[in-house]
Formats: C-alpha cells, structure tokens, sequence
C-alpha cells in the first residue's frame, strides 16, 4: 500500500511539473529577463509612425509590432532585447497592396 501511495505521488508531483512548464510556454508576450518591456516596446514603435497597433509580439527576447500610422499605411517594427530597432516595413498605400 505504502508503495502504491509513493507512485501516486510521484505521478502527481510529474504531472504539476508538466503543466507548469506548459503554462511557461503558453506566455508568448513575456520577454527573456533584462530585456525591454512590452510597454517599451510599444513606445518604441509609436516613435516609428505607429498609431493603431495590431499585433504586439515576443520574438527572441524582443518584439515584432505590426500596426497602421495616421494615413492607413502598415507598419511592422522589429525592436530586439536591448531595445534597439533592427528592422521597420512600411507598406506604400492604405490597401496593403
């Protein structure tokens, strides 16, 4: 009995460390420690023409942002861990065509 009750808990404590990896994972939007936040990322990117965002995401410890300045127009800003830009998109019209 003792034995059977020292399994059940091993599997119990194996199947906890499970989902707190996943739960881990499923947290896209928190970037690698000591790297620029989400809000700074944010104001990073409103300096770049970017007024309605659309997708804010974690990448590598830094972000892809994607929005449209005042005219309409795309805009995909790549900000990396030390908050530096390293990449903006503008697309040439208000239709993405």
């Amino acid at each position: 009995m003792n034995a059977l009750k020292l399994s059940l808990i091993a599997l119990a404590a194996s199947l906890s460390m499970g989902a707190s990896a996943l739960a881990q994972d499923d947290d896209a939007d928190r970037p690698q420690r000591g790297a620029v936040t989400r809000e700074q990322a944010i104001r990073i990117a409103q300096g770049y023409g970017i007024v309605r965002f659309e997708e804010v995401e974690a990448d590598d410890g830094g972000w892809e942002i994607e929005g449209r300045d005042r005219q309409g127009r795309q805009v995909e800003v790549t900000i990396n861990r030390q908050g530096r830009v390293t990449s903006v998109e503008r697309s040439r019209d208000d239709d993405d065509g």
